[in-house]
């Protein structure tokens, strides 16, 4: 849609140790169900990336919850929301969000409990750089069928409006009908066949779950669903099965339940190779899964938020702002660097986690901005040193209170 190369550099597999821890085509379905340098050419703007680009690798880019409160409306732009990052997310061939809520344009915008977005606002996080959206979690039956209905609606409609300008975007996790199955994804991109299917493990109420991809999550129901992965995957050659999972775990807590990590694995064994798990509000660890002798598997447990009006109130008053609204304000891109090999297999060249954070400015204008030091230095040089101190402790939570974890098979 709007994608570049950037200047070169070698990647090779960097991940921290820790004892603790396309372009495309797409069709949106209901039916039953060792480290090796990069290419050392530099493309210039004027050659074709899509001529130049080596088409054995792919970067992708996920990130967590896009929510809309109240607060997260007062803004002279939208656009403002995500000038900041937006670089960082175009970098990707294709990065993934989840929509935290309906967009019904037929009824007025609405915050917590019963969320409903405008169109505007999603519009600009696709402008953002964002491509493929899962629209199923705990908040979107809030405004019923008709919001589940509407929402399709409205992203058909964000969807034509960005082909026409000559770009793709994708969504799932709504069904067509009532008996209709899981809606999924196939996408193409950089020679890459992408296989994406959300679901939801959580509603806030019952009603309509049946238009939703609703897993409930008791053991029957997670058989199930691992038979359908398995069956899925089989339908559909692919070269990455991208399975996303809005929980069923506590929120605000980096804690990983061991009957979900069971649940996940499964899901791997099944056939998926990156499991992106959200629900959680804050940022918990990530793992890879390196096989020696086949294609390397990855599960995010949680990236947090991307923009939300949940920190109000930073508490720039503590010695540690751990508390459970603080780390809502901030939430990771993680930056995933695939290969494929000669004999079809998958490996992971590089994963990189970038941390963002909710920043309110002086016109009260909740923005998304990088957590890290520039923007610390940035924040001393207008004066604003309550926020300065505040970003430089967030900055230590996030890379000391979650982890990049490996684990050999």
């Amino acid at each position: 849609m709007k994608r570049t190369i950037s200047p070169l550099r070698l990647f090779i597999i960097l991940f921290t140790l820790s004892l603790c821890s396309c372009g495309t085509t797409s069709e949106v379905i209901n039916q039953p169900a060792e480290a090796q340098p990069l290419p050392q050419e530099i493309l210039s703007d004027s050659e074709n990336p899509e001529e130049k680009k080596d088409k054995s690798r792919i970067e992708l880019l996920f990130a967590g919850d896009i929510m809309a409160h109240s607060v997260n409306y007062n803004i002279s732009t939208y656009e403002k929301i995500w000038r900041d990052v937006r670089a960082q997310i175009t970098e990707a061939d294709l990065a993934f969000a989840n929509i935290e809520a309906p967009i019904d344009t037929k009824k007025p915008a609405s915050s917590y409990p019963n969320f409903n977005m405008t169109k505007k606002y999603v519009k600009a996080a696709v402008e953002g750089g964002f491509d493929i959206f899962s629209l199923c979690n705990n908040h979107t039956n809030d405004q019923y069928l008709e919001g589940i209905q509407e929402t399709t609606v409205t992203m058909k409609q964000i969807a034509g409006e960005i082909e026409a300008e000559g770009g793709k975007v994708w969504f799932s996790g709504l069904k067509d009908g009532e008996k209709a199955t899981y809606s999924y994804n196939i996408v193409e991109a950089n020679g890459w066949k992408i296989l994406f299917l959300p679901i939801t493990e959580l509603l806030n109420r019952p009603d309509y779950s049946s238009y939703i991809n609703f897993v409930r999550p008791d053991a029957s129901n997670r058989q199930s669903f691992v038979e359908f992965v398995k069956n899925l995957r089989k339908e559909n050659p692919c070269d990455l099965f991208v399975l996303s999972v809005h929980t069923c775990e506590p929120e605000y807590t980096r804690v990983i339940t061991e009957k979900q990590d069971n649940f996940y694995n499964q899901l791997l064994d099944a056939g998926v190779d990156i499991l992106w798990a959200n629900h959680a509000h804050i940022i918990k660890n990530r793992k890879v899964i390196v096989d020696t002798n086949g294609s390397d598997k990855l599960i995010m447990y949680a990236c947090g938020n991307v923009i939300s009006g949940q920190r109000t109130r930073p508490d720039f008053n503590a010695r540690i702002p751990n508390g459970e609204r603080d780390n809502t304000g901030d939430g990771l891109f993680y930056k995933v660097f695939l290969k494929k090999t000669t004999d079809g297999k998958i490996k992971l060249e590089k994963a990189e986690p970038f941390f963002i954070t909710t920043y309110i400015n002086t016109a009260n204008e909740y923005i998304i901005k990088p957590l890290n030091q520039s923007f610390v230095d940035y924040l001393y040089e207008v004066e604003r040193t309550d926020w300065a101190k505040y970003i430089e402790k967030r900055i230590k939570i996030n890379y000391n209170d979650t982890k990049d974890l490996i684990e050999w098979r």
